[in-house]
């Protein structure tokens, strides 16, 4: 009887030690469309890039460019902006300057795999950055540095923005969002806190102007980013921008099409 016991069990764990095959369930790849205009306010100069990618299978963090598009940006009275491919790099680029015009819609049609796509948005303005205040800081027992970049917002308008804080001595860079619920006519401010960062460090500081639905975007998009609290939180959503597919609404892309005006400062940190 002991023998079959014995039997049994070493059976049982010979069992255990087989490969288990997950047949995961991976949905069909996805347009990611990453496209922007910024116009910088303090040297007069536009950045223009439109970055398409395609999502990839879960468990795997390979970047997927989508390569082979027919790109172009058309404003409102017909002229259109050829936007050419560097390489197979799934980055797109015009030789073209997009003039600045407050409030004009501009219109992003991108052609891939037999899908078209398209999305609206205009200029959004944005206030200086005025001035950059540094504090340090004792943050749970580590001396930690504060910076605050400070605008003024105007009266009776309704504003939105995002405030980023770039630098190569930072492991990310940072975003604030912001919109004037109490702060018309008023200062307000985005700010840094970080224990990466040493004298002498510089800091590119900038803050973009925002549409209402390029807000609600990039609140979603912020907060997904930066409020996972571990491997057991609600899994992210797909967050979807302004671009639709002409072809299938029922696959729309991810991503935002953003046009803003930019404020932006290069701070050395003292």
């Amino acid at each position: 009887m002991k023998k079959v016991i014995i039997l049994f069990i070493g059976l049982l764990f010979l069992n255990c030690e087989d490969p288990i095959d997950l047949k995961l369930n991976d949905s069909n790849q996805i347009l990611v469309v990453d496209a922007f205009i910024n116009w910088i306010k303090e040297d007069q100069t536009s950045e223009q890039e439109v970055i398409l990618s395609l999502t990839s299978p879960y468990f795997e963090e390979n970047y997927i460019s989508a390569s082979g598009a027919n790109v172009f940006i058309e404003d409102e009275e017909g002229k259109i902006y050829i936007f050419n491919e560097e390489g197979q790099s799934g980055r797109y680029l015009t030789l073209d300057t997009i003039p600045y015009s407050l409030d004009k819609v501009f219109t992003l049609n991108i052609e891939y795999n037999g899908q078209y796509y398209s999305g609206k948005e205009s200029l959004i303005s944005v206030s200086d950055i005025n001035r950059v205040e540094q504090e340090k800081v004792n943050f749970f027992g580590r001396e930690s540095i504060q910076l605050q970049a400070n605008s003024l917002d105007p009266i009776e308008e309704r504003n939105f923005s995002f405030f980023e804080f770039k630098s190569d001595k930072l492991k990310k860079t940072e975003y604030n969002i912001y919109r004037d619920d109490f702060s018309s006519g008023t200062e307000y401010y985005g700010f840094l806190l970080s224990d990466e960062l040493e004298p002498g460090d510089e800091v590119q500081i900038r803050q973009y102007g925002l549409s209402n639905i390029a807000y609600n975007f990039w609140y979603l998009l912020i907060f997904q980013n930066t409020e996972q609290g571990g491997p057991f939180q609600t899994t992210p959503v797909n967050i979807i921008g302004n671009m639709v597919n002409q072809s299938d609404s029922k696959l729309n892309p991810l991503g935002y099409f953003r046009i803003s005006e930019v404020s932006e400062i290069l701070y050395t940190v003292k």
